[in-house]
């Protein structure tokens, strides 16, 4: 009985890493892109010009560089939306791990 429980905690302890590290490595990606976004609209602010080109694909299209900065500051909010999500579910799985090592410890020292 108690052997199926240890067995049931550290599967659910694995699963519980498991997820965090890919939520890790997704604030990473998110991180990156917003990075990548404020860059790219510091970058355009400093052009003397109306209209840049703007890659889309294996193409470029001529558009107004204001676009392009409002594009790019509401995929900024888009990522800091995704982000804060990721943040929480980060916290949830931090406290889940967390909680199930002291469990674990404590069916062990009963032992």
């Amino acid at each position: 009985m108690a052997q199926n429980i240890v067995q049931e905690m550290a599967s659910s302890l694995r699963s519980s890493r498991a997820q965090l590290d890919v939520v890790n490595v997704q604030l990473a990606q998110l991180d990156r892109q917003k990075k990548l976004a404020k860059l790219t609209a510091q970058e355009l602010d400093s052009y003397p010009v109306g209209k840049v080109w703007r890659s889309c694909g294996k193409a470029f299209v001529l558009q107004d560089r204001s676009t392009y900065t409002g594009d790019l500051a509401s995929d900024e909010k888009q990522v800091e939306e995704q982000m804060k999500a990721l943040k929480i579910k980060q916290n949830y799985l931090q406290t889940t791990v967390e909680n199930t090592v002291e469990s674990l410890k404590r069916v062990m020292d009963q032992k």
